[in-house]
């Protein structure tokens, strides 16, 4: 869930960025701005959501050979999820217990509930102040006045315009570009716009960029209505004194809906934009913010959606037998270890021999053609790369968006002959060439990796500051010995310590490179 919600703040601060772009491409145009932020409110919801679960089912016709007609959007994508958005010490990133996945989506509902019900009691309270305001006609247009409220348009169905007390002791020439302004929001229908995004937002209130977005939309709709208010012929000098007086008397505000006062500070904006001069290269630079904007854009849709592991053999996604067939098969980790996939039900299993750490079968289920989901995984996946044919050439697994393995396919022959390398190595009960050499660097703690392979240096830092604390509740070495090879092939020490003991199993490669260590207590 943690997963899915930083990617939903990725793809949402993404979308910002290009809709910023945009906008100030429709600013130089000098065209409409609060469609944008519209379709961005409304982007930041639905494009995760799509690119997370939908798959698109094509006609048999489009069908090739073994491959499957569904096309998976989230396989579309290209730009994984860093990995460092969360760092907890050694913990898996994006990983949370069903709890904690409950526990937040039931904070989830319940902050739309609220929401709904702070929304639902504004309107009550707008409508028992509305019974306090009398009817009147200001400039042709039927109104209502309120002794501390408006200028604004409120209503929903039925909106109308209401205006303050003072503004009847106002000029006409005031008068009129006020109830042009509201006018001009009732034909634009932006009391209907506010309401649409208001309910988008109570989707997802949790989520600090949609209110940033629901902000600006506001804005570029008072922008708009500038804009509109000019071209209908009102002198932009007195419209802009009109402003600034309106903004003077600080009216009461009303909720949401639609208003001509603002802040002095965008009253100040507002003013800057209508008085701005085209500039000479303005055709150009909107074309490139333009091109900038898509551009930003189309990475959001990139951005591939994390695995959440809560996938089972039901998922959407159903591969046809010949398919899955197609990656059965052995491949090959080292001279003593291999994986060994095999079918079950619509999905397969993935058996690995000679490692420790993965002791256990696990079964993997298809989350598109060569993508497959590992079962009580967080954050856990396989794919297998194909040539032309749909004929399996590698198998990768990723942890966290990052590789943790990519081996090669290997025929029968090869399989049989790894497998009687380990069992060769256990019957004989030997250490690998140079193991204790290893072994004493491996106490040693270095915090250089070398003598170790790339991944096992890799890993050892990430770990540092738990291995850290392990050793130190451990104490120094006082004595080691062989015990023999374990039933995965590695080479194991019982390792005794001044706190107490620790058994390390560790794995060479035929370079003397100390490639694998695993230690317990």
């Amino acid at each position: 869930m943690i997963a899915w919600v930083m990617y939903v703040a990725l793809v949402a601060l993404t979308l910002s960025a290009a809709s910023l772009a945009a906008e100030r491409a429709a600013k130089v145009r000098r065209t409409a701005t609060r469609w944008v932020w519209m379709a961005t409110l409304a982007g930041s919801l639905v494009l995760p959501t799509v690119v997370a679960t939908v798959s698109i089912r094509l006609p048999d016709a489009f069908k090739f050979g073994n491959a499957s007609t569904s096309i998976v959007l989230r396989d579309t994508t290209s730009i994984p999820m860093p990995p460092a958005l969360l760092d907890l010490e050694g913990a898996q990133p994006y990983a949370t217990s069903a709890y904690v996945d409950k526990l937040l989506r039931g904070i989830w509902v319940a902050a739309s509930v609220l929401m709904s019900l702070i929304v639902a009691l504004g309107s009550v309270l707008l409508h028992r102040r509305k019974r306090g305001w009398s009817e009147g006609r200001l400039c042709g247009e039927r109104v209502l006045v309120a002794p501390d409220a408006g200028p604004a348009v409120v209503g929903l169905m039925r909106s109308r315009v209401v205006v303050p007390a003072w503004l009847l002791q106002a000029s006409k020439e005031q008068q009129q570009c006020t109830i042009a302004h509201e006018r001009s929001h009732l034909d634009a229908r932006d009391p209907q716009l506010v309401a649409l995004a208001l309910v988008l937002l109570t989707l997802m209130p949790w989520n600090p960029l949609l209110w940033w977005q629901f902000r600006r939309l506001r804005r570029a709709i008072e922008v708009d209505c500038d804009a509109r208010v000019l071209q209908g012929g009102q002198d932009v000098g007195a419209y802009c004194e009109t402003l600034i007086q309106v903004g003077q008397h600080q009216s009461s505000r009303i909720g949401v809906v639609p208003a001509m006062a603002d802040s002095a500070s965008f009253l100040e904006l507002r003013i800057r934009h209508m008085l701005r001069k085209p500039k000479k290269w303005a055709r150009a630079s909107a074309a490139a913010l333009v091109c900038a904007s898509l551009g930003i854009a189309v990475f959001a849709a990139q951005v591939t959606p994390p695995d959440t592991g809560h996938r089972d053999a039901n998922a959407p996604v159903v591969l046809s037998s010949d398919m899955l067939d197609s990656y059965t098969g052995s491949y090959q980790i080292s001279p003593i270890s291999l994986v060994a996939v095999t079918r079950a039900g619509n999905g397969l299993t993935v058996n690995i021999s000679g490692q420790i750490a993965a002791s256990k079968p696990f079964h993997i289920v298809p989350l598109g053609e060569t993508r497959f989901a590992v079962e009580g995984k967080d954050a856990a996946t396989v794919r297998f790369i194909t040539d032309a044919g749909g004929a399996a050439l590698r198998l990768v697994a990723y942890q966290n968006g990052r590789d943790v393995l990519d081996v090669p396919r290997i025929d029968k022959a090869a399989a049989d002959r790894i497998n009687d390398a380990l069992a060769a190595r256990i019957k004989a009960q030997k250490p690998f060439p140079g193991s204790e050499k290893a072994l004493r660097l491996l106490l040693s703690d270095p915090d250089s990796g070398a003598g170790m392979s790339t991944d096992l240096a890799r890993a050892r830092t990430e770990q540092k500051a738990t291995r850290e604390k392990y050793l130190a509740e451990l104490g120094p070495v006082e004595s080691y010995a062989f015990t023999g090879v374990s039933q995965f092939g590695s080479d194991t020490y019982l390792v005794k310590r001044q706190h107490g003991t620790e058994t390390v199993f560790l794995v060479l490669d035929e370079k003397g490179t100390l490639v694998t260590a695993f230690r317990h207590r």
